[in-house]
């Protein structure tokens, strides 16, 4: 994990914007030492800063895993061999919720992302291994799918939006002939139908609909030239391919959003800690000699998104008659289906972790 910490060490914590940053530095004992503003373009000086510090292997670097803005900082570092590690923005933030200062600044969120390196550092991650050789690729992904999920949720409420224009319009029948509503097909004969109506009350819900319609048809172009955009890559992406050979129920979209989102499985030394990664190990809450499990709602709810997918095909109808004997198992010992899918969704994520960590791989017990 880098760098152990000792009585020597000197942690700094940083917040991390796209082109400012901040640093604080703190002891073994979390008292503030020094601080430091600068930006991407005074990289030279902050280094220079670090070294001041003290002898570089006592020297632990945190920052925020958000958005990427800190990939110029981190490379720059690793590449003067300091020891820097992400540390999860739901850290940090807890951090101000349950501490007596709640201030909201950069310099205390600094402060913060120091401590969560000297009190959670189990849960921070080498910045080393965060970056895939395949960085561009997999950021590439990224960006692919956040356009394609955002164009997918406005495509949504056009959607329901032009249903009840529809209705105002055609009346009950509007659906009739057609399996799907907004077909290409169907968009066309709308708007064919609709170019020819008249009067002024009428034209003006007919010019509201055509608007809608043309602006649903150019968002399904989008999606189609989107997708077809990410099959193209992962195409010779050997992770993808191993995801989708290995894991029923991950197609193309699904098996990028994973790996958009692990990165690369070095990351995580165990399948543990990947689950608790993506959310979906169970927390204890005990006392008094009892423990009950509970679900985690915190991680990342991403990937998470991602393996509840895998896990609700393995459960369908053409889906895997392992997990549909497991989810039966589960509900046999007494646990409700909620809870029996949570089951299943950990099995699938340590069956993730096989694939991509290259480990034999154990089908669902």
């Amino acid at each position: 994990m880098g760098t152990k910490l000792s009585k020597d060490s000197i942690v700094v914590g940083m917040d991390i914007h796209k082109y400012f940053h901040t640093a604080v530095a703190l002891d073994i004992l979390g008292n503030r030492q020094m601080s430091e503003s600068f930006s991407n373009d005074k990289l030279d000086d902050f280094v220079f800063w670090l070294e001041k510090l003290g002898t570089k292997q006592h020297i632990v670097v945190g920052m925020e895993d958000i958005g990427g803005h800190g990939i110029h900082v981190a490379r720059r570092l690793m590449k003067e061999e300091f020891d820097v590690r992400y540390v999860p923005a739901i850290i940090t933030d807890r951090f101000r919720k349950h501490s007596v200062h709640r201030e909201k600044n950069d310099w205390e969120d600094a402060r913060r992302v120091g401590l969560a390196i000297l009190h959670r550092s189990e849960e921070a991650l080498p910045a080393s291994s965060s970056i895939p050789k395949n960085y561009e690729e997999v950021r590439t992904l990224d960006l692919m799918l956040s356009e394609r999920e955002m164009l997918v949720r406005e495509q949504t409420i056009l959607k329901n939006v032009l249903h009840n224009l529809l209705h105002q319009h055609y009346g009950n029948g509007y659906k009739q002939d057609f399996s799907n509503p907004f077909s290409p097909q169907r968009i066309s004969w709308y708007q064919q139908d609709l170019s020819k109506k008249s009067g002024k009350q009428q034209g003006y819900l007919a010019e509201s609909i055509g608007r809608r319609l043309k602006r649903l048809a150019m968002i399904q172009e989008q999606v189609k030239e989107i997708t077809t955009t990410i099959t193209n890559i992962s195409k010779d992406n050997q992770e993808l391919k191993l995801l989708r050979g290995n894991l029923k129920g991950c197609g193309v979209l699904t098996a990028c959003k994973i790996i958009a989102e692990v990165k690369t499985i070095e990351r995580f030394a165990t399948k543990d800690k990947l689950a608790r990664y993506a959310g979906i190990a169970p927390t204890d809450h005990g006392s008094a000699g009892k423990i009950r499990l509970h679900t985690d709602f915190s991680g990342n709810r991403k990937l998470n998104r991602a393996i509840h997918t895998v896990a609700l095909f393995q459960l369908g109808n053409n889906g895997l008659p392992q997990a549909k004997a497991y989810m039966a198992r589960k509900v046999a010992e007494g646990k409700t289906k909620r809870w029996g899918l949570r089951c299943l969704k950990r099995q699938v994520i340590n069956r993730v972790f096989a694939i991509l960590s290259k480990q034999p791989i154990v089908n669902i017990a």
